[in-house]
Formats: C-alpha cells, structure tokens, sequence
C-alpha cells in the first residue's frame, strides 16, 4: 500500500478548484459566469492576458479545432476559449481576445455544457506551451439554478516549493474574488475528475457520490472536505456558528463572507493538508457530511490519485 501511495505521489496528477454559486435568476447566473471568465480569469493570472495575447481573428460561429495561434510583434502569450454546447459532442474554440466577448456571452446564454479558457507562452519555437491559465464555467441540467465555476492546475506545481505560493496566491485572490460577488454555497479543491466529484464523493458508491444529486443539498450537506472550502450558512450555523470554527485548529484561517458561508483553509500551505491536518478538518465537518456507502477497498493502482485526503472508515 505505502509502495503504491509513493508512486503516486510521484504523478503529476490534475486538480481543480470548484465554486458552486446559486442564483435562480437565470440572466443573473449568467453574468456570474461572464464576469468569472473575464474579470477572474484576470484575478487568477494576474493580468489582463485578453490583451497580452496575440491579436487574432474570431469566429462568430466558433472554429471546429484549435485555431492556428502564432506570437504576433510583442506579444508572447497565447489564450483561447472553447464552448462545449449541450446535447452535443462538439467542441468550439475561439481565440481568447477583446472581440470573443460576445461570442463567449452567446455560449453562456445557450448553457453550453462547460466553457474554459486556457492560456500560456508560447515556446521558444514559436508554439503553443503548456498553459498556466485554465479557468472554467460549467453547467448542469439538473442543478439549473447552480453555476459550477472552477480553475484547473497540476497538483505538481502546488507541490512545488518553488512555484506553490505562487499559485496558492492566484487561487486564494481569484476565490476571494469570487466569494465576495456572487452566492458561492459550496467550494472544495479536489483532484479533477471527469464529472467534479468532491475527495468524498469518489470514495462513495451510487447517487451517494454523484455531484448532480449532492449539489441540490447544499443547504443541509457538505459535499465533501478540502484544505480550500466554501461552507454555507446553513450548515456553519449546524457546526456551532463562526465562532466556534474560528476558534478551531483545524483551519489556518476563517473568512465570513457576505452571504453568511465561510472561507475555511486547513493549513497555511496546501503540501501540509496531509495526515493529521485532514482527520482534524473532518472531526469538525463530519455530522454535516454526505452519507453512503464507502467503495470495497482502497488499494489503488499506480497512476490513480493516493486516497490521503479521505478519511475511510475502520
């Protein structure tokens, strides 16, 4: 098991900071995720990188592929939007530039399935780099009241203790952000999985660990736990109240937010949400917590995420 844990650690496995924001107000949930893929995609790099990327001509129906982005005079980032539509397999890009905002409006509008944008330098040939950017909108037809709106990275550069504070400062400047416009009910950081399940969620079996179903009780349950996480009112006042969790030491630190939910952070780093750290933040959370059925065994082949931020039953 140990053998198996230390392979892993080893993987450069992909995260994902999840915020789920309610708002019945379908025009207002949209401009929720306008303003996240604007103005937060700014919070989370730092700059405008809109305007730092080459200049590139959009599409008004959106390109089939990637288009072809090349560094142009100065410009040394390149950056682009795709819209997944609903009840489609197609995949829309467009370049990330001023003139895509109404395009990316129009996939908003149409509740496309999810929409990023992605951005990096170019490499010293002149191609299309890793990214450093990777900010998302998403949608579900169950949950029509709810806007899930994410920032994805690699575990690797949180783990990094050269690159990880960094990084930590882009995700807590663009949560607090985030947190402080909209009514952000629920946020956890996970490792980023094909349907956004929560560390818990992919521990349990069934409905009991499907975000869909999970996500309309989100006044009574947390989905899961996290070294980052939104808690809603509801559920501080059924833990004891700010208070009480202020005063905690399972949390590094308590912000209150304005619709009454609280910013918990485990520990002053995420490197050090690991052992102890994690068992303390659920003794604390555990009586709030979706409730099912734990997966038989927990030996996990190389390449899957070890499960050290899930507290399994004895």
């Amino acid at each position: 098991m140990e053998y198996v844990h230390a392979l892993n650690d080893g993987l450069p496995h992909a995260m994902a900071v999840e915020l789920t924001v309610f708002e019945p107000d379908q025009a207002r949930l949209s401009d929720c995720a306008v303003q996240w893929l604007t103005e937060g995609v700014r919070q989370f790099a730092g700059s405008d990188i809109g305007r730092e990327a080459s200049p590139h001509r959009v599409s008004t129906a959106g390109y089939t592929g990637v288009p072809a982005l090349r560094p142009q005079s100065a410009a040394k980032r390149w950056a682009f939007t795709t819209a997944a539509p609903n009840d489609s397999f197609d995949v829309l890009y467009n370049p990330y530039v001023p003139d895509v905002l109404p395009w990316l409006m129009r996939s908003i509008d149409d509740r496309a399935e999810s929409i990023t944008v992605e951005s990096g330098l170019f490499t010293d040939k002149g191609e299309i780099g890793d990214s450093d950017v990777s900010v998302a909108a998403a949608f579900e037809e169950e949950n029509p009241s709810c806007a899930k709106l994410t920032v994805k990275l690699s575990e690797a550069a949180l783990r990094d203790p050269g690159r990880a504070a960094t990084v930590e400062s882009s995700i807590l400047r663009s949560v607090r952000w985030a947190c402080h416009r909209f009514n952000v009910v629920f946020g956890h950081l996970s490792y980023r999985r094909a349907c956004g399940e929560t560390e818990l969620e992919n521990a349990l079996r069934g409905d009991a660990g499907d975000p869909a179903v999970n996500t309309a009780n989100w006044r009574v349950r947390l989905r899961g736990y996290s070294w980052l996480m939104v808690v809603p009112e509801d559920i501080v006042d059924a833990l004891g109240g700010v208070d009480l969790l202020s005063a905690s030491p399972a949390f590094h630190s308590v912000t209150p937010l304005p619709n009454g939910a609280l910013l918990l952070q485990a520990t002053p780093t995420f490197r050090e949400y690991r052992g102890t750290a994690v068992h303390n933040v659920h003794r604390v959370v555990r009586a709030v917590l979706i409730d099912g059925e734990f997966r038989k065994g927990t030996h996990l082949p190389p390449g899957v995420p070890a499960s050290c931020m899930v507290v399994f039953p004895d």
